[in-house]
């Protein structure tokens, strides 16, 4: 599992390489910062190897920290009954990973999904769209960059390859259903 750790560390390299490089190219139209905190206030499915990751986080944390994390999570999920008619995405509810100024308290073993959240994101099985936080661009702002197709549609596959790899790997018959956080953290 070793190996498993280390590429998702590498994948998340080249994504933060990736977020650095669309600060550079746009600057302060990007609000990513400790205490913005609109895109965590989200309920969101996660993979089962980011929630791997955060579950070995998790258990590393000193207990008492440990325990009050996990306390949160499990209050978080008490109150928030996801029936099967029900939106997976209901905004102003907080992350459990959430502090209380802003801060992501799993930052160094966030998801994915957290890690590229806020710059302009590209997907290759979507191709017709530029994503983007609407704190950072509006709509029709114009995104103007030759380097987004290739550099996120090379980490995209390789992140794809890797969830692949590992749903391989673990024996669990639901293994691609996506997680949250919360329970990814309550069941560390």
């Amino acid at each position: 599992m070793t190996d498993f750790k280390q590429k998702f560390y590498d994948i998340t390299s080249l994504i933060q390489a990736e977020f650095d490089r669309n600060l550079d190219i746009y600057g302060d139209k990007i609000q990513c910062r400790k205490g913005c905190s609109k895109c965590c206030s989200q309920i969101f499915n996660i993979t089962q190897i980011d929630a791997w990751i955060i579950g070995e986080y998790v258990r590393s944390l000193p207990a008492e920290q440990r325990e009050a994390l996990q306390q949160k999570a499990r209050e978080y999920l008490s109150h928030l009954p996801l029936d099967k008619g029900e939106s997976a995405k209901r905004e102003g509810v907080p992350c459990p990973a959430l502090g209380a100024e802003g801060e992501c308290t799993i930052y160094e073993a966030r998801p994915v999904i957290c890690r590229r959240f806020g710059m302009p994101i590209y997907d290759y099985k979507n191709p017709q769209n530029v994503h983007a936080c609407e704190l950072n661009f509006t709509d029709g702002d114009e995104i103007t960059d030759e380097m987004i197709v290739p550099n996120q549609t090379e980490i995209s596959k390789k992140w794809d390859e890797l969830k692949d790899e590992f749903a391989g790997s673990v024996p669990r018959t639901d293994i691609n259903s996506g997680t949250t956080i919360a329970k990814a953290i309550a069941g560390a």
